[in-house]
């Protein structure tokens, strides 16, 4: 039925936001509209009254001291002169009667107001008002009404002033009719501006509607086009770009955290897998069995540090541990990371320096964690700058930010695998200890504190900046 189509369509558009903030702005709008128009005309009925008030009052009092210099008959002659000049002849209205209640001269006749079912003398009316008011009178047998006030002479006779409002309620009307018609036009202007502005607003959000779905089929690549209008949703287009970038670099991370897991995780597992078949099948040593058991218990501890340093990693990256942040000094830090790393040092060769005219510096941190990443860089650099080498360490300020260093003079890294650097289970030496996960995890922790790492070659050796906010940009 057109009824229920009707209704449907209206919940449809009912159920739009933007439908109802529109109309709702717009109503609001319009209804202030309405009532600043009417109270206009409430001022302006009320001016225009006073206007005609005190037009009678004039009269009435020019024609009370016309009386009292010249007399009663001055007067009547000024009355009669009035009606038969043919000028306001169809708004002025005049009477006077004589103190014994006879009608010298008028063109208008009193005629009783009914009030509360009781008719009552308009005469008493007019005594009763110092001020004009508004009568039904007979002006030459016609009714009308018309705004009046009453002079009472000195010998007893009473003189009546009135205007008639005809042109007040003409203007009145027109006043009234524009301000309907206004509130009409308001209204319609109300209707198209929420149509225009919702199918507008519609337009805006398609595109991100159809971006958010397609990504919701798996078409992590899919962006919200940019569009040249420069409005409120180009920066939610930005944020939403970002937060797509961000999901696709996360989900490829996880594919190649898979993959690289699947690769670099089997051969460990299979060597484990082959030791423990071959001491199986093997003699009945038990030299030999627990020399098995040994090296696959070595291998599945290395499985263990593998995956901790993977769940470090992946805590990092979501911002789980950012609640446990505190203040801490790098300084401090770092004094702890040599005086655990210096004998390791002394018994490989390696000369571990401490910066002494390292600077003071504070950071926002979560201490474990930070800790974890200083010596991750000093593993590594253990590792690759090998015996003989000088590892320096410290902490200082630069472009602004809180800085930690960590350098080596050992053989260093080619420039083009320097960006790959940090990368999961990357290793310049495929044959050398360990997955490739140090770097990584040390990238993740950066990251996690809203850091950067630089890796920057020292020639000799490899430099690792350590980039973090100060305390006053947390």
């Amino acid at each position: 039925m057109p009824f229920n189509r009707l209704l449907t369509e209206w919940r449809r558009l009912w159920g739009s936001v933007a439908f109802r903030l529109t109309l709702n702005y717009s109503l609001l709008a319009a209804g202030t509209t309405a009532f600043l128009l009417i109270f206009a005309y409430g001022k302006i009925v009320d001016l225009l009254q006073l206007q005609f008030s005190r037009q009678v009052t004039l009269a009435a009092n020019r024609l009370t001291t016309h009386y009292e210099y010249q007399g009663l008959i001055a007067l009547q002659q000024e009355l009669e002169q009035l009606l038969s000049d043919q000028t306001d002849i169809d708004t002025e209205m005049y009477l006077l009667v004589s103190s014994t209640g006879v009608r010298l001269v008028g063109n208008l006749e009193l005629i009783p107001v009914e009030e509360d079912d009781v008719q009552v003398p308009a005469l008493d009316l007019l005594k009763e008002s110092d001020t004009p008011i508004l009568l039904n009178v007979l002006r030459e047998g016609a009714p009308i009404t018309g705004l009046l006030t009453l002079r009472q002479l000195s010998n007893g006779a009473t003189l009546i002033v009135g205007r008639d409002i005809a042109d007040m309620r003409e203007i009145q009307g027109l006043i009234g009719n524009a301000v309907i018609a206004a509130t009409l036009v308001a209204v319609f202007l109300v209707m198209i501006g929420t149509t225009i502005f919702r199918r507008e607003l519609r337009q805006r959000v398609q595109a991100i509607r159809e971006t958010a779905l397609r990504v919701g089929t798996g078409e992590l690549t899919q962006r919200v086009p940019d569009v040249a209008e420069i409005d409120e949703f180009v920066q939610l287009r930005y944020d939403i770009n970002y937060m797509l970038d961000r999901i696709e670099n996360l989900m490829t991370g996880v594919r190649n955290v898979s993959d690289s897991i699947a690769h670099n995780l089997r051969t460990p597992l299979a060597r484990v897998l082959g030791r423990l078949e071959k001491a199986r099948q093997g003699s009945r040593d038990p030299d030999e069995l627990v020399a098995a058991m040994d090296a696959a218990a070595l291998e599945i501890m290395e499985l263990i540090s593998v995956s901790e340093k993977l769940l470090l990693i992946a805590e990092a990256e979501s911002g789980l541990r950012r609640q446990d942040f505190s203040v801490i000094s790098l300084q401090a830090l770092m004094a702890d990371v040599y005086e655990l790393y210096e004998p390791v040092a002394a018994e490989s060769s390696i000369t571990l320096v401490l910066d002494q005219h390292t600077e003071a510096v504070s950071v926002q941190a979560d201490s474990d964690l930070l800790a974890s990443a200083i010596t991750n860089l000093v593993d590594n650099a253990f590792k690759y700058a090998g015996p003989g080498s000088t590892i320096k360490l410290c902490t200082t300020r630069r472009k602004g930010k809180a800085c930690i260093i960590v350098k080596d003079n050992g053989a260093g890294v080619p420039a083009d695998e320097l960006a790959r650097l940090g990368t999961r289970f990357h290793r310049l030496k495929p044959d050398a200890p360990g997955f490739g996960l140090g770097l990584a995890s040390v990238r993740a922790i950066v990251a996690l504190h809203g850091g950067e790492v630089e890796f920057l070659d020292a020639g000799p050796g490899l430099e690792v900046n350590i980039m973090l906010p100060n305390i006053t940009e947390w």
